[in-house]
C-alpha cells in the first residue's frame, strides 16, 4: 500500500473537526484536543481514515498518543500503509 500523504489527512481532519482553519497548514504538533477531537469524533475520524485510507488500526494503536496531534497520528498512519 502507497504511503498516505499528509496532505489527505489534512483533508479529512478538516473535514472532521471544523474549528480548524480552512487555508493553513496544520501544524504536525497541534493538539488536536485544542480544536475538538473528543472521543466520540475520535471514532468518526478513525472509521473514516480505515475507510478511506484502507487500514485497520490494530488495538495497540488505538490510544490517546494516536490521535495526539496530525504528526502522531500520521506517523501511525504510515507505519499501517507500509505493514
Amino acid at each position: 500500500m502507497e504511503t498516505i500523504r499528509y496532505e489527505i489527512l489534512e483533508k479529512i481532519l478538516r473535514a472532521q473537526l471544523p474549528a480548524l482553519e480552512r487555508e493553513a497548514v496544520i501544524p504536525q504538533d497541534l493538539p488536536l484536543a485544542t480544536v475538538g477531537l473528543d472521543s466520540v469524533a475520535t471514532v468518526v475520524l478513525m472509521d473514516t481514515l480505515e475507510d478511506i485510507c484502507g487500514v485497520t488500526f490494530p488495538d495497540e494503536a488505538i490510544a490517546p498518543a494516536t490521535f495526539r496531534t496530525p504528526g502522531s497520528l500520521w506517523a501511525v498512519l504510515g507505519r499501517l500503509a507500509n505493514g
